[in-house]
């Protein structure tokens, strides 16, 4: 008699799955507005979810602390942030922070005095930005400049830069991004090239599309001719971004061009728009900072083929931002080399502009054999975060036995929100983001 087990024969049938055009709501990625505290007024967040917009996953937090230029931060200033974060966490919302001492273009009057004291702050606020690690998704800027946006500050020479982004990038623990203000600064912190802190560290931009050199956030000379560390002309500075932001976020204000002739023409087209935003791997967007450029894109209708046909430009733009997941096939049959084991392929697209920039739990779904509910963690066998913009990646993954009507479910591993795709399956949209990926 054979001491192998005998495995039956199974059958799939993968489900019939359609891309959609509808608006995903999901974590670290789309439109956001900028909600402004005062550390140094009295901190109300009643009546704030008014000020909410209930289509937005995340919110851009900006908290002005010039009332403690010149001292450290209390304890008012600690409850106070922490009621701050708390709100958005309760609310479900992945923030973007930055902390500033101006928000008026006044920062040579707001900033501290000396160093130490922004070293002190950065110190103090490391604790406190760790209890929300998870829903910090980006922390911008270095607390310098005005607006925080990194320049007109005196703290803008390469050593001061490198003392300020090494204690913060030590508070901030790996927990959230940091973003600097323009590719130049990247080079300035890393000039040996890449090293395991530079994974940390991506580019916000308050300036896209205002002119070829965003206002200034690329250069204007080859970069054979100047240093690392300054700017380079835009089409470096893009080849540049492009390879640095397929890793990491990139995001900010998009401006309305009208003096800037080649800017201009470019925002004419949402064609081009949406190719400029490709090479950037834009992930996020101010939608209320220049009215005049939502305006411009709204006016402006997809004239590709496909589910987005005749869409226009703001929702087309919006539905790309960062990651946009489309399950397109899925096949599954016994493991030749392990006949208890099943082998699974499913082809995953991403159709947004850049990945995904967090871990996530996905699980798979049906029964045993004797009908009891199963569970499969495939977490190790397929993260999204490893989908790149523009191109389908078919994952391959080995489980053990599972049967009925198989679903896959994912999450944002540390916050466990869902991570939808923008499917429909048999005919149905999900509400729960469970997908039917067939029945064994």
């Amino acid at each position: 008699m054979s001491i192998f087990k005998h495995y039956k024969r199974i059958k799939f049938r993968p489900a019939k799955f359609k891309e959609i055009a509808d608006e995903i709501n999901n974590p670290e990625r789309g439109w956001y507005q900028i909600h402004t505290f005062n550390l140094g007024e009295e901190i109300s967040m009643k009546d704030r979810e008014y000020t909410l917009n209930k289509t937005d996953t995340l919110a851009f937090v900006l908290i002005d602390i010039s009332a403690y230029r010149d001292k450290d931060l209390d304890e008012e200033a600690f409850t106070n942030l922490r009621k701050i974060f708390s709100f958005f966490r309760d609310y479900r919302l992945d923030m973007i922070v930055r902390v500033v001492y101006d928000t008026v273009g006044k920062c040579l009057e707001r900033e501290p005095d000396n160093e130490a004291q922004i070293l002190r702050h950065m110190n103090q606020l490391g604790p406190v930005l760790g209890e929300y690690a998870g829903e910090i998704y980006v922390y911008q800027g270095l607390l310098i400049g005005n607006w925080g946006e990194m320049h007109s500050s005196k703290f803008l020479s390469p050593d001061r830069l490198k003392r300020l982004a090494d204690v913060l990038l030590e508070q901030l623990k790996g927990t959230a991004y940091l973003a600097v203000r323009r590719p130049a600064y990247v080079r300035v912190l890393f000039p040996e090239g890449e090293d395991l802190r530079q994974s940390q560290v991506g580019i916000f931009d308050d300036a896209i599309m205002a002119s070829l050199t965003h206002l200034g956030t690329f250069g204007d000379t080859p970069a054979a001719m100047v240093r690392r560390d300054q700017a380079w002309l835009p089409s470096e500075e893009l080849e540049y971004v492009s390879t640095l932001c397929n890793k990491l976020p990139y995001g900010g204000e998009a401006i309305f061009s009208e003096e800037d002739a080649n800017a201009a023409k470019m925002q004419k087209s949402l064609k081009a728009i949406d190719s400029y935003f490709r090479i950037l791997h834009i992930s996020y967007l101010n939608r209320v900072h220049d009215m005049r450029f939502i305006d411009n894109l709204r006016s402006l209708k997809w004239r590709g083929a496909g589910v987005f046909a005749g869409m226009n430009g703001y929702d087309y733009i919006g539905r790309h931002l960062g990651y946009r997941f489309v399950l397109r096939d899925v096949s599954c049959k016994r493991l030749k080399q392990d006949k208890s084991l099943l082998d699974w392929k499913i082809a995953i697209e991403n159709v947004g502009f850049s990945r995904s920039f967090f871990d996530t739990k996905v699980v798979l779904r049906g029964k045993d054999e004797l009908g009891n509910t199963k569970e499969i963690d495939i977490s190790n066998w397929l993260q999204l975060r490893l989908a790149e913009p523009g191109k389908v990646r078919v994952y391959n993954l080995h489980t053990e036995e599972i049967y009925g009507k198989i679903s896959l479910y994912a999450v944002k591993a540390s916050t466990k929100r869902a991570v939808f795709f923008a499917n429909s399956v048999n005919g149905k949209v999900s509400e729960d983001a469970e997908i039917l990926l067939g029945k064994i």
